[in-house]
Protein backbone atom coordinates (compact mmCIF):
# COMPACT_ATOMS: atom_id res chain seq x y z
CA UNK A 1 0.00 0.00 0.00
CA UNK A 2 1.62 3.78 -1.04
CA UNK A 3 2.90 5.35 2.38
CA UNK A 4 1.37 8.28 4.06
CA UNK A 5 2.78 11.72 3.23
CA UNK A 6 4.22 13.76 5.50
CA UNK A 7 4.81 17.69 4.62
CA UNK A 8 7.01 19.64 6.32
CA UNK A 9 6.17 22.43 8.96
CA UNK A 10 5.81 24.88 6.34
CA UNK A 11 4.07 23.29 3.75
CA UNK A 12 1.41 22.13 6.41
CA UNK A 13 0.92 25.94 7.66
CA UNK A 14 0.47 27.26 4.24
CA UNK A 15 -1.83 24.44 3.25
CA UNK A 16 -4.16 25.45 6.64
CA UNK A 17 -3.79 29.33 5.85
CA UNK A 18 -7.14 30.72 4.32
CA UNK A 19 -6.60 32.95 1.61
CA UNK A 20 -5.69 36.17 3.23
CA UNK A 21 -3.37 38.94 3.23
CA UNK A 22 -0.38 36.94 4.15
CA UNK A 23 -1.20 34.40 1.92
CA UNK A 24 -1.68 36.54 -0.66
CA UNK A 25 1.54 38.08 -0.09
CA UNK A 26 2.99 34.91 -0.19
CA UNK A 27 1.53 33.81 -3.55
CA UNK A 28 2.55 37.41 -4.95
CA UNK A 29 5.98 38.04 -4.12
CA UNK A 30 7.48 35.85 -6.86
CA UNK A 31 5.77 38.24 -9.35
CA UNK A 32 8.22 41.20 -8.43
CA UNK A 33 11.47 38.90 -10.09
CA UNK A 34 9.17 36.82 -12.15
CA UNK A 35 7.59 38.86 -14.75
CA UNK A 36 5.70 36.00 -17.24
CA UNK A 37 2.01 37.44 -15.96
CA UNK A 38 2.70 40.35 -17.87
CA UNK A 39 2.54 38.46 -21.00
CA UNK A 40 0.22 35.76 -20.60
CA UNK A 41 -3.06 36.38 -22.18
CA UNK A 42 -1.84 37.97 -24.93
CA UNK A 43 -0.85 35.91 -28.66
CA UNK A 44 2.27 34.63 -29.43
CA UNK A 45 4.94 36.84 -31.24
CA UNK A 46 5.73 34.44 -34.40
CA UNK A 47 8.93 36.36 -34.34
CA UNK A 48 9.84 35.01 -31.25
CA UNK A 49 13.04 33.20 -31.55
CA UNK A 50 14.16 29.80 -30.24
CA UNK A 51 17.39 29.05 -31.03
CA UNK A 52 19.93 26.67 -29.01
CA UNK A 53 22.66 27.48 -26.51
CA UNK A 54 25.40 30.42 -27.41
CA UNK A 55 27.14 32.96 -25.02
CA UNK A 56 27.27 33.39 -21.21
CA UNK A 57 23.20 34.57 -21.19
CA UNK A 58 22.03 31.73 -23.05
CA UNK A 59 24.18 28.72 -21.70
CA UNK A 60 21.62 25.88 -21.80
CA UNK A 61 18.26 25.59 -23.45
CA UNK A 62 15.04 23.05 -23.44
CA UNK A 63 12.59 22.07 -25.51
CA UNK A 64 9.50 19.80 -25.25
CA UNK A 65 6.68 18.45 -26.95
CA UNK A 66 4.17 16.86 -24.22
CA UNK A 67 0.76 14.97 -25.08
CA UNK A 68 -1.13 13.40 -21.83
CA UNK A 69 -3.58 11.60 -23.08
CA UNK A 70 -2.85 9.12 -26.07
CA UNK A 71 -5.12 5.94 -26.05
CA UNK A 72 -3.70 2.96 -24.35
CA UNK A 73 -1.01 1.21 -24.75
CA UNK A 74 1.25 4.55 -25.36
CA UNK A 75 -0.94 7.23 -22.66
CA UNK A 76 1.77 9.67 -22.92
CA UNK A 77 4.10 11.01 -24.90
CA UNK A 78 6.92 13.28 -24.69
CA UNK A 79 10.29 14.89 -25.15
CA UNK A 80 11.97 16.23 -22.56
CA UNK A 81 15.62 17.69 -23.56
CA UNK A 82 18.02 20.14 -22.14
CA UNK A 83 20.40 21.17 -24.52
CA UNK A 84 23.58 22.48 -22.01
CA UNK A 85 23.70 22.22 -17.83
CA UNK A 86 21.54 24.48 -16.41
CA UNK A 87 23.53 24.08 -12.92
CA UNK A 88 20.14 23.43 -11.13
CA UNK A 89 19.12 21.14 -8.49
CA UNK A 90 16.61 19.85 -10.30
CA UNK A 91 17.83 19.92 -13.42
CA UNK A 92 21.34 18.17 -13.14
CA UNK A 93 22.69 15.11 -13.91
CA UNK A 94 26.35 15.56 -13.57
CA UNK A 95 26.83 11.64 -13.78
CA UNK A 96 25.54 11.76 -16.98
CA UNK A 97 28.96 14.59 -18.43
CA UNK A 98 31.52 12.95 -20.32
CA UNK A 99 33.00 16.03 -22.09
CA UNK A 100 32.26 19.43 -20.84
CA UNK A 101 28.65 20.45 -18.97
CA UNK A 102 28.23 22.45 -21.83
CA UNK A 103 28.96 20.21 -24.82
CA UNK A 104 26.18 17.52 -23.36
CA UNK A 105 22.54 16.88 -24.13
CA UNK A 106 19.92 15.35 -22.48
CA UNK A 107 17.01 13.43 -23.78
CA UNK A 108 14.06 11.67 -22.23
CA UNK A 109 11.40 10.90 -24.72
CA UNK A 110 8.55 8.40 -24.07
CA UNK A 111 5.99 6.84 -24.14
CA UNK A 112 3.79 4.18 -21.21
CA UNK A 113 4.26 1.84 -23.40
CA UNK A 114 8.03 1.75 -23.31
CA UNK A 115 9.68 0.00 -20.58
CA UNK A 116 12.09 2.52 -18.04
CA UNK A 117 15.24 3.31 -18.95
CA UNK A 118 15.57 5.40 -22.14
CA UNK A 119 17.26 8.67 -20.78
CA UNK A 120 20.36 9.20 -22.79
CA UNK A 121 23.09 11.67 -22.69
CA UNK A 122 25.06 12.75 -25.68
CA UNK A 123 28.05 14.70 -26.56
CA UNK A 124 26.55 17.21 -28.69
CA UNK A 125 29.71 18.34 -30.50
CA UNK A 126 30.18 14.54 -32.28
CA UNK A 127 26.28 13.47 -31.50
CA UNK A 128 23.89 16.40 -32.28
CA UNK A 129 22.77 18.48 -34.95
CA UNK A 130 21.01 22.08 -33.15
CA UNK A 131 20.67 24.20 -36.06
CA UNK A 132 21.52 28.16 -34.90
CA UNK A 133 17.34 28.72 -36.13
CA UNK A 134 16.58 25.83 -34.30
CA UNK A 135 14.56 24.60 -37.51
CA UNK A 136 16.96 21.29 -36.93
CA UNK A 137 17.02 19.36 -33.47
CA UNK A 138 19.00 16.11 -34.12
CA UNK A 139 19.88 14.31 -30.97
CA UNK A 140 21.96 11.21 -32.10
CA UNK A 141 19.52 9.09 -34.06
CA UNK A 142 16.86 8.95 -30.93
CA UNK A 143 14.81 12.08 -31.96
CA UNK A 144 14.85 14.49 -34.94
CA UNK A 145 12.55 17.25 -34.98
CA UNK A 146 12.66 19.77 -38.02
CA UNK A 147 10.69 23.06 -38.87
CA UNK A 148 9.41 26.45 -37.23
CA UNK A 149 6.50 28.26 -36.14
CA UNK A 150 3.80 27.48 -36.20
CA UNK A 151 5.01 23.92 -37.63
CA UNK A 152 7.22 21.34 -36.60
CA UNK A 153 7.72 17.71 -37.63
CA UNK A 154 9.20 14.85 -35.22
CA UNK A 155 10.56 11.61 -35.93
CA UNK A 156 11.24 9.71 -32.43
CA UNK A 157 13.39 6.18 -32.65
CA UNK A 158 13.53 4.15 -29.69
CA UNK A 159 13.89 0.00 -30.17
CA UNK A 160 10.76 -1.18 -31.19
CA UNK A 161 8.89 2.15 -31.26
CA UNK A 162 8.88 4.89 -33.83
CA UNK A 163 6.44 7.55 -32.83
CA UNK A 164 5.52 9.89 -36.45
CA UNK A 165 4.11 13.61 -35.63
CA UNK A 166 2.80 16.45 -37.35
CA UNK A 167 2.96 19.23 -35.09
CA UNK A 168 1.06 22.98 -35.54
CA UNK A 169 1.16 25.38 -33.18
CA UNK A 170 -2.09 28.08 -31.93
CA UNK A 171 -1.30 31.66 -30.87
CA UNK A 172 -1.96 30.70 -27.88
CA UNK A 173 0.77 31.10 -25.35
CA UNK A 174 1.35 30.59 -21.67
CA UNK A 175 4.63 31.98 -20.17
CA UNK A 176 6.26 30.21 -17.15
CA UNK A 177 9.08 32.89 -16.66
CA UNK A 178 10.59 35.56 -17.74
CA UNK A 179 13.29 37.14 -15.32
CA UNK A 180 15.29 40.02 -16.23
CA UNK A 181 16.47 38.39 -19.18
CA UNK A 182 18.08 35.42 -17.39
CA UNK A 183 15.68 32.90 -17.76
CA UNK A 184 12.65 32.55 -19.95
CA UNK A 185 10.32 29.47 -20.27
CA UNK A 186 6.85 29.23 -22.22
CA UNK A 187 4.53 26.63 -23.38
CA UNK A 188 2.72 26.88 -26.72
CA UNK A 189 -0.93 25.09 -27.24
CA UNK A 190 -0.57 22.73 -30.22
CA UNK A 191 -2.13 20.62 -32.31
CA UNK A 192 -0.68 17.26 -33.72
CA UNK A 193 -1.43 14.32 -35.91
CA UNK A 194 1.00 11.52 -37.14
CA UNK A 195 1.35 7.47 -36.72
CA UNK A 196 2.87 5.61 -33.59
CA UNK A 197 4.54 2.12 -34.34
CA UNK A 198 5.51 -0.63 -31.96
CA UNK A 199 5.78 -3.92 -32.37
CA UNK A 200 3.81 -4.33 -35.26
CA UNK A 201 1.05 -2.25 -34.41
CA UNK A 202 0.39 1.06 -36.05
CA UNK A 203 -2.33 3.48 -34.12
CA UNK A 204 -3.03 6.93 -35.77
CA UNK A 205 -3.50 9.63 -33.50
CA UNK A 206 -4.57 13.57 -32.76
CA UNK A 207 -5.41 16.11 -30.56
CA UNK A 208 -3.58 18.85 -28.41
CA UNK A 209 0.00 18.81 -27.11
CA UNK A 210 2.32 21.14 -25.97
CA UNK A 211 5.25 23.03 -27.57
CA UNK A 212 7.82 24.56 -25.24
CA UNK A 213 10.80 26.30 -25.37
CA UNK A 214 13.05 27.79 -22.33
CA UNK A 215 16.54 29.25 -22.24
CA UNK A 216 18.93 30.90 -19.63
CA UNK A 217 21.90 31.48 -18.06
CA UNK A 218 23.26 29.01 -15.84
CA UNK A 219 26.05 27.79 -13.36
CA UNK A 220 28.24 27.02 -16.83
CA UNK A 221 27.58 30.52 -18.14
CA UNK A 222 30.89 31.88 -16.96
CA UNK A 223 34.40 29.92 -19.03
CA UNK A 224 36.16 27.84 -16.94
CA UNK A 225 33.57 27.35 -14.24
CA UNK A 226 34.35 24.59 -12.47
CA UNK A 227 32.78 20.88 -12.45
CA UNK A 228 31.13 19.79 -10.77
CA UNK A 229 29.45 23.13 -9.82
CA UNK A 230 30.32 23.65 -6.44
CA UNK A 231 27.13 24.98 -5.39
CA UNK A 232 23.89 25.16 -7.77
CA UNK A 233 20.72 27.41 -8.26
CA UNK A 234 18.72 26.05 -5.25
CA UNK A 235 15.34 24.96 -6.77
CA UNK A 236 14.60 21.98 -4.92
CA UNK A 237 11.32 20.96 -5.70
CA UNK A 238 8.96 20.80 -9.32
CA UNK A 239 6.04 19.30 -10.67
CA UNK A 240 4.26 19.83 -13.79
CA UNK A 241 1.26 18.42 -15.25
CA UNK A 242 -0.83 18.74 -18.48
CA UNK A 243 -3.98 17.76 -19.29
CA UNK A 244 -6.57 18.37 -22.09
CA UNK A 245 -10.23 18.59 -19.97
CA UNK A 246 -11.33 17.82 -23.62
CA UNK A 247 -10.56 17.81 -27.41
CA UNK A 248 -10.01 21.86 -27.12
CA UNK A 249 -9.27 22.94 -23.77
CA UNK A 250 -6.03 22.14 -22.14
CA UNK A 251 -5.14 22.82 -18.46
CA UNK A 252 -0.86 22.70 -17.10
CA UNK A 253 -0.22 22.44 -13.69
CA UNK A 254 2.92 24.10 -11.64
CA UNK A 255 4.19 24.22 -8.68
CA UNK A 256 7.96 24.93 -7.92
CA UNK A 257 9.70 25.07 -4.35
CA UNK A 258 13.23 26.73 -3.33
CA UNK A 259 14.89 26.28 0.11
CA UNK A 260 12.99 26.20 2.73
CA UNK A 261 9.80 24.48 0.66
CA UNK A 262 9.57 28.57 0.15
CA UNK A 263 7.09 28.52 -3.10
CA UNK A 264 8.75 30.08 -6.55
CA UNK A 265 5.87 29.55 -8.53
CA UNK A 266 1.99 27.65 -7.98
CA UNK A 267 0.09 28.70 -10.76
CA UNK A 268 -2.94 27.28 -12.31
CA UNK A 269 -2.62 27.62 -16.92
CA UNK A 270 -6.59 27.54 -18.47
CA UNK A 271 -6.68 28.13 -22.30
CA UNK A 272 -7.83 27.00 -25.61
CA UNK A 273 -8.35 26.93 -28.85
CA UNK A 274 -10.93 29.67 -28.40
CA UNK A 275 -8.61 32.26 -26.88
CA UNK A 276 -5.20 33.51 -25.54
CA UNK A 277 -5.28 31.97 -21.72
CA UNK A 278 -5.52 33.22 -18.37
CA UNK A 279 -3.32 31.83 -15.62
CA UNK A 280 -4.42 31.48 -11.78
CA UNK A 281 -2.54 32.13 -8.63
CA UNK A 282 -4.78 32.72 -6.15
CA UNK A 283 -4.80 29.39 -3.33
CA UNK A 284 -2.92 27.29 -5.79
CA UNK A 285 -2.18 23.51 -3.46
CA UNK A 286 -0.81 20.42 -4.59
CA UNK A 287 -1.01 18.10 -2.23
CA UNK A 288 0.87 14.86 -2.13
CA UNK A 289 -1.82 12.05 -0.53
CA UNK A 290 0.59 9.44 -0.60
CA UNK A 291 3.47 8.11 -1.50
CA UNK A 292 4.37 4.56 -3.18
CA UNK A 293 5.62 1.94 -0.88
CA UNK A 294 9.63 2.09 -2.15
CA UNK A 295 11.36 5.35 -2.94
CA UNK A 296 12.76 5.33 -6.28
CA UNK A 297 17.01 5.76 -6.42
CA UNK A 298 18.07 8.19 -8.94
CA UNK A 299 21.49 7.35 -11.69
CA UNK A 300 23.39 9.17 -9.09
CA UNK A 301 22.20 7.17 -5.87
CA UNK A 302 19.42 10.27 -4.66
CA UNK A 303 16.53 8.22 -2.95
CA UNK A 304 13.30 9.92 -3.87
CA UNK A 305 9.59 9.18 -2.87
CA UNK A 306 7.07 9.28 -5.86
CA UNK A 307 3.50 10.46 -5.58
CA UNK A 308 0.98 7.65 -5.94
CA UNK A 309 -2.18 9.89 -5.36
CA UNK A 310 -2.28 13.52 -5.32
CA UNK A 311 -4.94 16.37 -4.87
CA UNK A 312 -4.68 19.68 -6.63
CA UNK A 313 -7.15 23.38 -5.91
CA UNK A 314 -6.80 26.50 -6.86
CA UNK A 315 -9.35 29.67 -7.25
CA UNK A 316 -10.54 32.44 -9.33
CA UNK A 317 -9.03 36.06 -8.57
CA UNK A 318 -12.27 36.89 -6.85
CA UNK A 319 -11.60 33.85 -4.31
CA UNK A 320 -14.41 31.01 -6.18
CA UNK A 321 -13.73 27.23 -6.87
CA UNK A 322 -11.29 27.20 -10.39
CA UNK A 323 -10.82 23.59 -9.94
CA UNK A 324 -10.53 20.80 -7.68
CA UNK A 325 -8.92 17.51 -8.81
CA UNK A 326 -8.34 14.21 -7.41
CA UNK A 327 -5.95 12.45 -8.91
CA UNK A 328 -4.09 8.70 -9.02
CA UNK A 329 -0.93 7.53 -10.79
CA UNK A 330 -1.43 4.36 -13.02
CA UNK A 331 2.22 4.40 -14.64
CA UNK A 332 5.77 3.19 -14.40
CA UNK A 333 8.09 6.52 -13.07
CA UNK A 334 10.20 7.50 -16.07
CA UNK A 335 13.84 8.58 -14.95
CA UNK A 336 15.39 11.58 -17.09
CA UNK A 337 12.71 14.61 -16.23
CA UNK A 338 15.75 16.64 -15.31
CA UNK A 339 17.31 14.86 -12.03
CA UNK A 340 13.36 13.14 -11.45
CA UNK A 341 10.54 11.06 -13.29
CA UNK A 342 7.51 11.67 -15.46
CA UNK A 343 4.46 9.31 -15.45
CA UNK A 344 0.64 9.47 -15.78
CA UNK A 345 -2.31 9.59 -13.92
CA UNK A 346 -5.84 9.67 -14.18
CA UNK A 347 -7.97 12.30 -12.73
CA UNK A 348 -11.24 13.36 -11.02
CA UNK A 349 -12.99 16.50 -10.43
CA UNK A 350 -14.43 20.21 -11.32
CA UNK A 351 -13.39 22.49 -13.17
CA UNK A 352 -14.86 26.08 -13.85
CA UNK A 353 -18.01 24.38 -12.55
CA UNK A 354 -18.20 21.62 -14.40
CA UNK A 355 -17.57 17.97 -13.53
CA UNK A 356 -14.24 16.48 -15.43
CA UNK A 357 -11.91 13.25 -15.66
CA UNK A 358 -10.04 12.02 -17.64
CA UNK A 359 -6.05 10.99 -18.13
CA UNK A 360 -2.94 13.28 -17.39
CA UNK A 361 0.84 13.49 -18.22
CA UNK A 362 3.00 14.37 -14.71
CA UNK A 363 6.59 15.46 -14.11
CA UNK A 364 8.03 15.47 -10.27
CA UNK A 365 11.55 16.24 -8.96
CA UNK A 366 11.93 16.00 -5.14
CA UNK A 367 15.30 16.85 -4.23
CA UNK A 368 14.67 18.82 -0.51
Amino acid sequence: MPIQARASPLIQAVQAMPTSLPMRLLEAAPNAINKAHRRNGRPFDPTTPMPPPAGRRRSWVHYGVMIPDLPAPHRVFNVLSIVGTPGATVFDNDFAVTTTPQDTAYLLSTTASMAPGSFRAYRIAEECDFAADSSRLRFGDDLLIEGQYPQWSLQRNADDLRVTLSIEATRCVSHFADVLGLYTHWSLLSRYSGVIEQAGESQSVSGLCTFEYAAGVGRYSVPGASFPAKTKIPINYFTYQVINLDARTQLLLVCVLGPGDVPIQRAAYLRSLDDDGAVYTRNVRFTVDAFLPEAAETPDGYRMRLPHRFRWYAETDSGESLLSLECTVQGDFHYGLGAGYASWFLFDGRCQGRAVSGQGYLEFIDRR
